[in-house]
């Protein structure tokens, strides 16, 4: 078995190969009650009228 330097082992990995998967990161979910985020300027209980916010 012949030796190879290091900088020829990095020329002969291919580059498109696959590598492993990294861990999962983002947005974590929220924990909410009725699992969804109510409105503050929702008009009436079932909220089918919506009045957005103007700043």
């Amino acid at each position: 078995m012949v030796r190879i330097s290091k900088q020829q082992e990095r020329r002969s990995i291919s580059p498109r190969r696959p590598k492993i998967a990294g861990k999962k990161t983002g947005a974590r979910k929220d924990n909410l009650p009725k699992g969804y985020k109510e409105h503050v300027n929702a008009v009436g209980l079932d909220a089918s009228i919506f009045i957005p916010k103007i700043s």
